[in-house]
């Protein structure tokens, strides 16, 4: 049996569960729920080369230099003025640590999409923060495989 084999039959959705997917975390589990339709994987491409391409670039940018883009102009939605942090953005920077600062917009861009999770394997800065981060942000965050059944559960109970 293979890891999307595993996916719960969970029942459809009118709108999808939007989450905010970090490229090291994405599993085949996560592309099986996204295909039916239960979830919507969303990300920004801040660390390069390492970009998922299994995950539509279709979060919100936040505050991002030139460098942290890793797209073209045709693929980013708005204009330049509108690559600017939430009222959240310092706030996540002093938990996560100013030399975390790529940390900080995925968490930052999470938020300004309206994500009700996020989906990260970053034990360091943003895990271990992970309580405080909820509380500021109003959304989960989870670990794929630790903290996978969890995630499964909150994705069956969300009401969307």
């Amino acid at each position: 049996m293979t890891e999307a084999d595993a996916v719960p039959d969970l029942p459809a959705t009118r709108i999808p569960l939007r989450i905010y997917c970090e490229h090291s975390a994405l599993s085949a589990e996560l592309r099986a729920l996204q295909r039916t339709g239960r979830i919507e994987l969303v990300r920004f491409p801040y660390d390069f080369p390492f970009s998922a391409r299994a995950i539509a670039s279709s979060a919100v940018v936040s505050d991002a230099q030139g460098r942290d883009l890793n797209t073209t102009w045709a693929e980013l939605h708005g204009t330049w003025d509108d690559v600017k942090g939430s009222e959240h953005l310092k706030e996540i920077l002093k938990i996560v640590g100013p030399a975390n600062r790529r940390d900080a917009l995925h968490l930052d861009s999470a938020y300004k999409t309206g994500c009700a999770a996020m989906i990260t394997v970053d034990e360091g800065d943003i895990l271990a923060h992970k309580h405080e981060l909820e509380t500021l942000l109003a959304f989960r965050i989870f670990h794929p495989q630790k903290d996978k059944a969890e995630l499964l559960h909150f994705i069956a109970e969300a009401v969307v």
